[in-house]
């Protein structure tokens, strides 16, 4: 159930992310920054999760995304509140569909690279990882 919360929290944060950079333009420059941050940060989960052979190193990669996502929130959190209207928007314009489809493709493969933590649940250290994400998450409400 742990990680299927940590799904939702991840779709949530593509949806703010999608919702937020749905403007375009030169008035909305700042959300192909923040695309690019986010899609950053998933590709360097997905591959760390990759690369884990143990519950040391799930812990390292969900513990390095709880705090990449953390440090995320100040500026997701900015843009909403300067553009509260992309909340509300649901397509992205064209110029912005290169960003969509990378941000697509880091959460399939971070959807993917999740799924190899599931081995390791059971593990104390990873429970603990696990929450530290879904508090990190809890802060886009």
């Amino acid at each position: 159930m742990k990680a299927s919360k940590m799904m939702l929290g991840l779709l949530v944060v593509l949806m703010i992310v999608g919702g937020v950079a749905c403007g375009g333009g030169g008035k909305y420059a700042s959300a192909k920054a923040l695309m690019g941050k986010q899609i950053s940060i998933i590709n360097r989960y997905a591959d760390a999760m990759d690369k884990a052979n143990n519950a040391q190193d799930v812990v390292a990669a969900l513990n390095a995304y709880a705090t990449d996502t953390k440090d995320l929130i100040p500026d997701l959190k900015k843009f909403q509140e300067q553009f509260p209207e992309m909340n509300d928007q649901a397509e992205a314009p064209a110029e912005l569909k290169p960003e969509m489809d990378k941000m697509q493709e880091a959460m399939g493969r971070m959807m993917t690279a999740s799924m190899k933590a599931a081995q390791y649940m059971q593990d104390p250290a990873v429970q603990a990882a696990q929450k530290k994400l879904g508090e990190a998450m809890a802060g886009m409400k």
